[in-house]
């Protein structure tokens, strides 16, 4: 399964501060959160992560998922990203700590 979006082929690229509070579709379409960051690795210049922030208001009671750059797919015209996973698939699921990023998107979603 892979997630489209129609005009993304159109445009070449999207900057990173774009992402930061977009809104994160699951493959029906349904919300399924908002960006919390973009995190890359300097060296290669590649984004491995972006976290996810699911739930709560204000930062109280989310949790966040690092999701592999590889299960999104860039809306550059709508400012949105979308996954290629159903929004049940984080369900069940403690997210990260804040206060501790993992180094690699989580590997159950990749």
């Amino acid at each position: 399964m892979s997630a489209t979006v129609p005009a993304a082929a159109d445009a070449a690229l999207t900057p990173a501060s774009a992402l930061i509070g977009a809104s994160v579709a699951d493959a029906a379409g349904s919300r399924l959160g908002t960006v919390a960051e973009v995190m890359l690795a300097a060296a290669p210049g590649a984004i491995v992560y972006v976290a996810v922030s699911v739930g709560g208001v204000a930062g109280i009671g989310e949790r966040l998922f690092a999701v592999p750059w590889s299960r999104f797919v860039v809306d550059p015209v709508g400012g949105a990203l979308a996954v290629d996973f159903a929004a049940a698939a984080l369900d069940g699921r403690d997210g990260f700590d804040k206060d501790a990023w993992p180094t690699a998107g989580d590997p159950r979603l990749g």
